[in-house]
């Protein structure tokens, strides 16, 4: 029954990629299929712009991959990369990438030749750290490395002057970097779970912040003179550190949006959207697996004014003007 069953998915699977490639689609999801390897008829679907590779078990990608050059998504999360694929760094149309749930431990300095990635996920790769070539990618708004071994930031993720979003939870980190508080879009920061031992002062200059989270560090004090800089944050949340009770009680009267409870623990947000004025907006990649943060679509010629965008020149000379 198991090599019927292998049989029928692989087939399946190739006639995806061939009906994909037929159509010229833009999108291909291969998900799920648990495939060790990518098929060589994938990398010549060249319209292609997304490509779902989530949930396999791939342990190396193909050179011939560069061919996608068009690909501006590109999802590997829970496969089998024990290393960083180097040929992802070719890819420079690449917008949103996500290779979280492998087992990369370090990024290369060639991640800097990605300038228009957006979303970068890798989330449990038990990554080290970040390298200072992260600062080339300046278009990236936000960006997940939560649950790996990070113990410092680089200075140059002051260049990131469009992130907006930044989730570190779970990691070593036990101070920030002087060129944080060039952060100046930053609205959401993650640093639950790590080893802080004090409110980085960096964040009091982060004029756009609205959620911060510092629970479960190691926290033991908090300036109490120095609260009035945090009050147009929305939430901060201390919960489960080693702060005096009394300490605590002149904090909650001294600034109302720390917390030491967690309020939100019940809620899960659907959406990274924080234009709206709900105050209770809070981590929502932090209550979802990492799986969930990808909104895979299926293979599909879906024609949105970027991807048709491909075709206007071709399709110029069918064009007749009227006077």
């Amino acid at each position: 029954m198991n090599s019927v069953y292998q049989f029928i998915k692989e087939n399946h699977m190739l006639a995806v990629i061939e009906l994909a490639q037929n159509r010229k689609a833009f999108t291909l999801n291969l998900s799920r299929f648990e495939i060790k390897e990518i098929p060589d008829l994938v990398t010549t679907c060249n319209t292609l712009m997304k490509l779902y590779l989530d949930h396999n078990e791939i342990i190396k990608l193909p050179d011939n991959i560069i061919n996608l050059t068009r690909l501006h998504t590109l999802t590997l999360d829970y496969n089998c990369l024990k290393e960083f694929p180097l040929v992802v760094c070719e890819l420079t149309g690449l917008k949103y990438l996500n290779l979280s749930c492998n087992e990369i431990n370090t990024l290369p300095p060639q991640i800097g030749h990605l300038t228009s990635l957006q979303v970068f996920w890798c989330n449990n790769t038990n990554l080290q750290h970040i390298p200072e070539e992260i600062g080339n990618c300046e278009l990236i708004e936000t960006f997940g490395a939560r649950g790996n071994e990070i113990k410092k930031l680089p200075e140059s993720i002051g260049l990131l002057k469009k992130l907006s979003w930044l989730t570190l939870e779970n990691n070593q980190i036990d101070s920030l970097p002087e060129a944080f508080v060039a952060l100046n879009k930053l609205a959401h920061l993650n640093l639950k779970r790590n080893q802080l031992k004090e409110i980085p002062k960096q964040i009091s200059e982060l004029k756009k912040l609205q959620y911060c989270f510092l629970n479960c560090n190691q926290i033991n004090n908090v300036d109490i003179d120095s609260l009035d800089k945090y009050n147009l944050i929305k939430l901060i949340d201390l919960e489960d550190n080693p702060i005096d009770a009394t300490v605590k009680d002149l904090a909650l009267l001294k600034c109302k949006n720390i917390s030491f409870e967690n309020k939100d623990s019940n809620q899960t947000s659907t959406t990274q959207n924080d234009d709206s004025d709900d105050e209770d907006v809070s981590d929502w990649e932090n209550s979802i697996d990492t799986s969930d943060i990808d909104t895979n679509e299926e293979t599909g010629d879906e024609h949105d004014p970027e991807d048709i965008s491909m075709f206007i020149p071709a399709l110029a000379k069918y064009i007749t003007t009227f006077n």
